[in-house]
């Protein structure tokens, strides 16, 4: 017999107590059919029913509930172990890969990376950022290239858990002598009336901004197409053409190069980044910096964000 699977474990115990697997599945963030699958599997693999429906959720089987008592001290010990190797910090070391959007490299990330580093029980941890599209990062976590990533929830992540990170939203950029720097906000259909600075690799997101009908048919018109977000960015200083990107990476040069950062005011334009990684992670090092970046933003701008749908979860 296969050996049983923790994480399948934890959430029929939790299904078990609850009475309910829609109840358990919004608590643990993860799709409904995954935790039904899961048990399913279990339930093959033993060769026995271990729950059955009743008119108000779910109810153990007599031998549902044997297994449930007996794989509820597993589960605990297994947590009181992670809980364990979380509370030393100070013993923390290793290498943790992260993927991420090179947009949130340029922005907070970095920084946020490093307020995590610069802890004193953190001397012995070193982290690597390897940049990527978000959908070839979140391939990256599914394979266990990284650990984790960091995203636009626009982005398909089935088979990932989640922790809200920061919310952005998408501006045009332009010099000091451009006709819309006075605007407080603008529509993305006003910045392609006007030439552009365009990104090499971010055709991705403009092709998903065509079939939301964000930019129509039309082709903006690409004075010039960079690679980096700081090249776009001193391109349109120079008022080569406007520039799309997020915010919080625009105020990062703003200043100094004298550019003025008009927020777009189209639906898609605010963005909500997330952390990703996968189901039933016990990484101490890779817990902590989950909790560390998910708390380094005012939990207000992600209220702001509530509304909107987040990527669909399961287990895998």
């Amino acid at each position: 017999m296969k050996d049983f699977d923790l994480t399948t474990l934890r959430l029929f115990v939790a299904v078990c107590d609850a009475k309910s697997i829609k109840r358990v599945a919004e608590r643990e963030q993860v799709d409904a059919s995954a935790i039904t699958k899961r048990i399913a599997k279990l339930e093959a693999q033993l060769q026995m029913p271990l729950i059955k429906r009743v008119r108000q959720g779910v109810t153990p089987t007599p031998e549902g509930a044997i297994l449930c008592e007996q794989a509820s001290k597993l589960v605990s010990d297994a947590q009181k172990i992670a809980h364990s190797l979380t509370r030393r910090k100070s013993a923390l070391t290793g290498t943790l890969t992260l993927a991420a959007s090179s947009a949130n490299v340029a922005s907070v990330l970095t920084d946020d990376i490093a307020s995590f580093l610069q802890q004193p029980d953190h001397r012995k941890v070193q982290i690597i950022v390897n940049e990527m599209m978000s959908k070839d990062v979140v391939q990256a976590v599914r394979d266990g290239r990284a650990t984790m990533g960091v995203i636009w929830d626009n982005t398909e992540t089935s088979g990932l858990q989640h922790a809200d990170y920061y919310c952005d939203q998408v501006a045009v950029v332009v010099n000091q002598a451009h006709p819309l720097r006075d605007r407080a906000q603008a529509h993305l259909a006003d910045a392609v009336l006007f030439d552009m600075v365009t990104m090499r690799y971010s055709r991705h997101t403009e092709a998903m901004l065509k079939r939301t009908d964000a930019i129509g048919d039309e082709r903006m018109r690409s004075r010039m197409e960079v690679s980096t977000w700081e090249a776009g960015l001193r391109a349109a200083a120079q008022g080569v053409g406007a520039f799309i990107c997020p915010v919080r990476l625009a105020r990062v040069y703003a200043k100094a190069w004298d550019l003025h950062v008009v927020p777009l005011d189209d639906p898609w334009a605010h963005q909500l980044n997330k952390i990703i990684y996968p189901s039933g992670l016990v990484n101490p090092l890779a817990m902590q910096l989950v909790a560390h970046l998910s708390h380094q933003h005012h939990p207000m701008d992600k209220a702001s964000h509530r509304g909107q749908p987040d990527a669909q979860e399961t287990t895998p």
